[in-house]
């Protein structure tokens, strides 16, 4: 898949930055390159990996067949409304209010 102009400016416009023209010219080459080896690596056999000695990262900390510890579900009570809202600096019915933070 060519990437052009364009596709770098609109990943630009989709992550709020701008660049120059030669940025973008830059840009083309750089994304080129990536995917060019994205296509590389789709050609390498992996059907004789064997993932059996592989750690996860979630491993790496609990332990490879200690798995993520559960608890039992419990109900309890929870806070009170007027209670959890004494302390906010702004609520409407019943609910915190917060401000906007998409333009």
């Amino acid at each position: 898949m060519p990437i052009d102009t364009r596709e770098v400016e609109k990943i630009a416009e989709l992550a709020h930055l701008k660049f120059d023209p030669q940025e973008l010219e830059r840009f083309v080459g750089h994304f080129q390159q990536i995917l060019e080896y994205f296509t590389q690596l789709e050609t390498v056999s992996t059907g004789a990996v064997s993932t059996e000695n592989v750690q996860y990262a979630h491993q790496a900390v609990e332990g490879k067949n200690r798995g993520t510890p559960m608890r039992e579900d419990e109900v309890r009570s929870s806070l009170p409304v007027a209670t959890a809202l004494d302390n906010a600096p702004e609520s409407s019915e019943d609910h915190f209010q917060v401000p906007p933070v998409i333009e």
